[in-house]
């Protein structure tokens, strides 16, 4: 048997090792988050930049055509990268998703 193969093999077990063991954890999906973009500083005036943003808390309640509101975290601001067409209005409530290690969401109107 040559060496990479035993590499492989080794790999190989130890991927399986790792996913079985995962098995019983429930899955958790991507990271996102609600948030509204705000002004630090100069607001972007074009639509591929990053964007301050303020995670939100959703009030409301909870009823089939129940309107609700985003309470903004305060002392929490984030930046997100619109990967939209366009610039959002200051204080447009948006879904961002962890991408990398950086969050960024979609705006196009």
């Amino acid at each position: 048997m040559n060496d990479l193969r035993v590499i492989r093999e080794r790999q190989w077990s130890g991927h399986e090792a790792l996913d079985s063991s995962l098995g019983g954890v429930e899955a958790r999906g991507s990271s996102a988050m609600l948030a509204q973009t705000t002004v630090v500083g100069t607001y972007p005036t074009t639509a591929s930049a990053f964007y301050a943003v303020v995670p939100c808390d959703i009030d409301g309640g909870e009823g089939e055509g129940a309107a609700a509101t985003y309470v903004p975290r305060t002392g929490s601001v984030a930046y997100a990268l619109n990967l939209g067409t366009q610039v959002p209005p200051n204080g447009t409530a948006v879904i961002c998703h962890a991408v990398g290690g950086r969050w960024c969401f979609r705006y196009d109107g």
